[in-house]
């Protein structure tokens, strides 16, 4: 994998899902600036109350990915998240939330302060031990920053 930070300004980003995880994924977009579509049959109230995405309470359909940038798959279902992924096109991105083998990209842990920004990686092998050494590390840099 080659680690890269990404402008999502004017990219069209779409979200295949209405859970957890496709929340989480949408707040990560806004917080870069960016804004997404969200395609799901159901979706949680919290996606009503965000800024900058569009909500389409629909089933998944190839037509809702044909111009966008980056793809996440999102759904509880493998085998739509596997259409999902046949149906991209070679130069579409596409985060397969289920299987990160059918990836071409992760996400990556972070910790933003306001002069730098540190990104963490466990390949998608392990986030939630990824998360815990996240948490370390900004402990240690809080101490650090606080003491100098």
């Amino acid at each position: 994998m080659y680690p890269v930070m990404l402008d999502l300004t004017e990219k069209k980003i779409v979200i295949i899902g209405g859970g957890k995880i496709a929340l989480r994924k949408a707040k990560a977009v806004l917080e870069a600036n960016g804004t997404a579509t969200i395609i799901a049959p159901n979706i949680l109230p919290e996606f009503f109350k965000l800024s900058d995405v569009q909500l389409i309470e629909a089933l998944y359909e190839r037509k809702y990915i044909e111009t966008a940038h980056l793809i996440f798959a999102c759904t509880d279902s493998f085998t739509i998240n596997q259409q999902i992924v046949k149906d991209a096109v070679d130069w579409q991105w596409v985060n397969d939330c289920s299987h990160k083998e059918n990836s071409n990209f992760y996400n990556m842990s972070t910790i933003e302060q306001e002069d730098y920004l540190i990104a963490l990686s466990s390949y998608g092998k392990d986030p939630a031990k990824l998360k815990e050494k996240r948490k370390k590390l900004e402990n240690l840099l809080n101490l650090n920053h606080s003491t100098n």
